[in-house]
């Protein structure tokens, strides 16, 4: 009795199937399809930025008088003129031991009298 039942069930659910000649079967209406957005790919990159760095400057030290030389002597034996000994004193803050008169002319003694 039971495969009456599951073969008559069996040509039950397959009647609907069955394609009779000239005769249209009607479909099921199909979902539509919803077409899909066109899609992009954007690859953002932050801007990048190339600075050299800046040239390595090493500061020289300053040439020393030797101890037996005064600053005026040193510059006088180097072959500094006046002008430049005067930019120096100038440049040291006008120290009192360059300008042995206080007349404000350094380096008198060595380079000669400027007045």
């Amino acid at each position: 009795m039971v495969k009456k039942i599951v073969v008559a069930g069996a040509l039950f659910l397959l009647s609907g199937c069955v394609a009779t000649p000239g005769k249209a079967v009607p479909l099921a209406p199909l979902a539509t399809p919803v077409p899909a957005a066109p899609t992009q790919t954007v690859v953002v990159q932050p801007p990048v930025t190339v600075t050299a760095p800046p040239p390595v400057v090493q500061a020289q030290p300053r040439p020393q008088p030797p101890r037996n030389q005064t600053a005026c002597q040193w510059m006088h034996t180097n072959g500094y003129s006046y002008t430049a000994a005067l930019s120096a004193w100038q440049d040291a803050g006008y120290p009192l031991n360059w300008d042995a008169d206080r007349d404000g002319w350094p380096c008198e003694q060595t380079f000669g009298d400027r007045n």
